[in-house]
């Protein structure tokens, strides 16, 4: 072979070469794309509302000391579980010893006086009731010698002076019976003398209001649980603040015993935005974690909003914030009364939701659509959409579960276009 007819060789084979790479390397053409598509599947939609909020006991209660004295005995320690009304300690005061016991004998003095004083009642009554029977006689008899002298005096065998004498003598009569019977009639008011039964039931009912208070103020002495629950701290020694209080320690009133909380379960109380207050309900699943328990999540539910919003704790803030407590449906061992915690109400929650991607939907005019990829081909197709957030969609009709689609629709696609899929995972139906 010629010089110039190895030249055309090698020419011709360099040519084909570089179409062959020249078709390896051409782009795709107009009528396909690489693009990333998703296979719908049913799955759980939310819409969570985040907060932050504070792990704490439902009802707590500080225990205080009621009366002054010196602690005699304590039954109590921090986490002892308690029933409502056990005796948790007892005070020495003997003071107060000393006043009840003068109270009670002076109510049961008084009680007695209160029987010694409707004897005495009794006697005076009888006392004053026999002397309106004296002058009721004196007076009956004063009324037969001047019917008897009218009669003689007819006759002409008494003298008239007599017969005014008579008359007289009835007419005091009867201003002392009369006066015998007011006398009695003011006596059943009065009680017949200054010992009247009124006087000492008064006395005894004043007794008794002493005695009450001075018992009760014994009944301070003893301090119980107010309620069922669980003993979170008891008082320090006033001279060692790393001790609990021993019995001989002094104790004042109102000094701070024990602190009790009811139950074992914990709640976490959130401050919520007024602005989200709306979105909120009883009854709303909420799931809690936080850095103090990572890996836990806790489930539970929204038990009480209050009525009021009051102002942020944030001093450069004026928003006002809705105080919403959320009741752990599960507790956990590493639970603390103050431990911080992230709150997701969970204000929206559609099981078995078709969920697509906000980027995957187009919007044509009035019409809201999406990509459908079959025999590897991109169709465009209507849908009405659901519930939405900031990431995701329901899609109420228009798509059906196994569907694929344009995981993010691209100006570029068209009608028919085949689709050169680079697959992604489900959506997990969370913002």
């Amino acid at each position: 072979m010629n010089k110039n007819a190895r030249i055309i060789v090698i020419v011709a084979i360099v040519a084909i070469a570089l179409v062959g790479l020249a078709l390896a390397f051409r782009p795709h053409t107009s009528n396909s794309i690489a693009t990333k598509t998703l296979k719908i599947e049913p799955t759980t939609f939310v819409v969570k509302l985040p907060e932050n909020g504070t792990v704490m006991h439902p009802h707590m209660e500080t225990i205080p000391a009621l009366v002054s004295g010196n602690l005699a005995s304590i039954y109590a320690k921090a986490g002892s579980r308690v029933s409502a009304g056990e005796l948790l300690a007892t005070i020495e005061n003997p003071s107060l010893d000393a006043s009840a016991s003068g109270a009670l004998a002076d109510y049961q003095s008084a009680v007695a006086n209160v029987s010694t004083a409707a004897i005495q009642e009794r006697n005076a009554r009888v006392q004053y009731q026999a002397g309106v029977d004296t002058a009721k006689s004196s007076l009956d008899e004063a009324r037969r010698v001047l019917t008897a002298d009218e009669t003689l005096y007819a006759d002409k065998a008494i003298p008239r002076s007599q017969l005014d004498a008579d008359r007289a003598k009835e007419e005091q009569a009867k201003v002392a019976y009369d006066q015998s019977v007011e006398q009695l009639k003011l006596g059943a008011v009065t009680g017949y003398g200054t010992s009247s039964v009124q006087a000492a039931k008064a006395q005894a009912l004043k007794s008794k209001i002493l005695n009450d208070q001075a018992q009760q103020q014994l009944s301070f002495e003893r301090i119980v649980a107010p309620f069922s629950g669980i003993i979170q701290s008891v008082a320090p020694r006033p001279t060692d603040a790393n001790r609990t209080i021993l019995p001989g320690d002094a104790v004042s009133a109102g000094q701070a015993m024990f602190t009790i909380a009811e139950g074992s379960n914990y709640v976490v109380q959130a401050q919520v935005d007024e602005q989200d207050v709306h979105a909120i309900a009883l009854g709303m699943p909420v799931n809690v974690t936080s850095e103090d328990f990572p890996k836990i999540t806790l489930h539970g539910h929204v038990a009480r909003i209050s009525p009021i919003a009051t102002r942020s704790t944030d001093a450069g803030s004026t928003a006002r914030e809705v105080l919403t407590t959320i009741a752990l449906d599960d507790t956990n061992p590493v639970l603390r009364d103050g431990m911080t915690a992230n709150v997701d109400i969970l204000t929206t929650s559609i099981p078995h939701a078709l969920v697509v991607p906000t980027a995957a939907i187009v919007h044509v005019k009035k019409a809201t659509k999406l990509w459908l990829v079959r025999d590897g081909k991109a169709h465009e197709v209507a849908i009405v959409l659901g519930k939405s957030n900031d990431l995701q969609s329901v899609v109420r009709s228009g798509l059906s579960a196994g569907d694929t689609i344009v995981a993010s629709a691209v100006p570029a696609l068209h009608e028919g276009m085949r689709i050169l899929p680079i697959p992604q995972s489900s959506p997990s139906g969370t913002p």
